[in-house]
């Protein structure tokens, strides 16, 4: 066995040319879609996919089917699909933060979840527990709303929510066009509050330019059934024509990002992954970070690739 360790390590020294610090390869990571769902108001099930996701997942939007907009007309609690694609064209609004976008992609799969007034209970369901950690997009969190998140387990026991970690936050569009110029206010940072029975996001600055973005990570191992959305708005829209201009929050969620060659967990990919990886080779285990060709196990093809990450090709 000393043998053969022996031996990957002079392949790795005899093939990696000497390199430090190369940028971090990201693996795609699985965002929950929505494909082609229209806004849809009242209770409903919105349709899913996560392609590549750890579990098959169902989406419910709970209502007061009481709550009307301002001029009575239609309910005013709804979902409706809201992706958001970086273009880097010149004029860049709506997602042009570009530290999101090395991360997460150019691609963000937001559904907006409205509540032009009252409350509305947003829920991902897993049809098997899911024990890799997740990250939870909320953004758009204006004056005078108010979003708390819980989730459950498989036993139906609420998790403890001080275990979530807020993992990022700020603004999505960085320049906003208006409709009379373009815009640099960055839109205020919600203020996120853990406790054990829920994370509570909400804000007071009266900003509502831009977009801004908190994202929560669930920790490993938390056996998850379900993620809960609670969301009450104050600000109701003049009618049903215009429910865009009531208050509403956007919501996605993906696997965590994973960065290919990072075996040791340090943040960037160096000569000192080689022994890591090497021991899970030989050992037969698995890491998403040494799985760089992203088959589901960690092999002898995983090499090549492997010295590829490591200068940087």
């Amino acid at each position: 066995m000393q043998i053969l360790k022996n031996l990957l390590t002079v392949l790795f020294a005899s093939s990696v040319i000497a390199t430090i610090g190369v940028p971090p390869d990201l693996a795609a990571q699985n965002f929950v879609e929505y494909p082609n769902h229209p806004r849809t108001y009242g209770d409903h099930v919105v349709p899913t996919e996560w392609t590549g996701g750890p579990s098959e997942v169902s989406l419910v939007l709970e209502t007061d089917e009481s709550i009307l907009h301002a001029d009575g007309i239609g309910q005013a609690q709804r979902t409706a699909r809201n992706t958001q694609n970086f273009v880097d064209d010149g004029t860049p609004q709506n997602f042009d933060n570009l530290d999101v976008i090395d991360i997460y992609g150019p691609r963000l799969p937001l559904l907006q979840q409205l509540s032009a007034n009252g409350t509305t209970t947003l829920t991902y369901s897993f049809s098997t527990a899911v024990d890799q950690p997740l990250d939870l997009f909320i953004a758009d969190v204006d004056s005078g709303d108010d979003v708390t998140v819980r989730a459950f387990d498989s036993a139906n026991a609420p998790v403890d929510m001080t275990q979530w970690t807020l993992i990022g936050e700020g603004d999505l569009s960085l320049i906003k066009d208006t409709g009379t110029a373009m815009s640099s206010i960055v839109a205020p940072i919600p203020t996120t509050v853990f406790n054990s029975d829920g994370i509570r996001l909400n804000i007071i600055d009266t900003t509502n330019y831009n977009r801004s973005y908190s994202i929560l990570r669930s920790p490993e191992n938390a056996d998850l059934s379900r993620i809960v959305i609670e969301f009450t708005g104050l600000f109701t829209s003049p009618s049903r024509e215009f429910g865009s201009n009531g208050s509403h929050v956007y919501v996605a969620l993906t696997t965590v990002p994973v960065t290919r060659g990072d075996v040791d967990l340090d943040g960037s990919v160096t000569f000192s992954d080689i022994p890591p990886f090497i021991e899970i080779l030989i050992a037969g285990g698995f890491q998403a970070e040494a799985d760089i060709d992203q088959n589901g196990e960690v092999n002898f093809q995983d090499i090549p690739p492997f010295i590829d990450v490591l200068i940087g090709a």
